[in-house]
């Protein structure tokens, strides 16, 4: 597998499962930190599965149009006359690939993103544990950017802790679930 695969895999992966774990915020905090309407395993997994599905739809499509558009800028870079000419050769059919199995992984780690917090949520007779757990995830999700990233740990885990935080405002305001 090229390198340049793998980090596109890796942004998969770190963007599912930062979209599942904010979307799991935003849908269910209210329930989280409702002691009086519990969050069932069942919806965990219905939040979760809305979770793969969009993220599924939505990655894809952001990420073909991205690879066919450097398709397309290749074709103009190299004067071909015939319009889409790059994309109907094994180059599309390359790039549909790499967008599929790019989507699928991010799809995953959405759900999982998701699954998990809202998950120990259900099970737990503290879903308010649950709540907190959740957005330590995403502070050391940010840790671990920050760190692999050569940028400051720490003002990535408070970005990502604040973004949550304020989702999960937004959740418990909208009541959504």
């Amino acid at each position: 597998m090229s390198s340049a695969l793998l980090r596109r895999l890796q942004f998969s992966v770190v963007l599912g499962i930062t979209d599942g774990i904010l979307t799991a915020l935003t849908l269910a905090a209210g329930r989280l930190l409702n002691a009086g309407d519990p969050l069932t395993l069942s919806l965990a997994l219905r939040i979760s599965a809305v979770s793969l599905l969009t993220g599924l739809f939505m990655f894809f499509t952001a990420e073909y149009a991205r690879l066919r558009g450097e398709l397309v800028q290749a074709a103009k870079q190299l004067s071909l006359s015939a319009r889409g000419q790059l994309a109907t050769t094994q180059l599309g059919k390359a790039v549909l690939r790499e967008s599929a199995l790019a989507a699928g992984i991010s799809a995953l780690s959405s759900f999982l993103g998701s699954l998990l917090p809202l998950g120990l949520g259900a099970v737990s007779t503290r879903a308010e544990l649950s709540f907190a757990l959740t957005l330590l995830a995403l502070a050391a999700l940010g840790m671990i950017l920050g760190h692999t990233l050569y940028a400051s740990p720490l003002l990535w885990a408070t970005g990502l802790l604040l973004m949550g935080g304020i989702l999960a405002l937004a959740g418990m305001y909208l009541k959504v679930v």
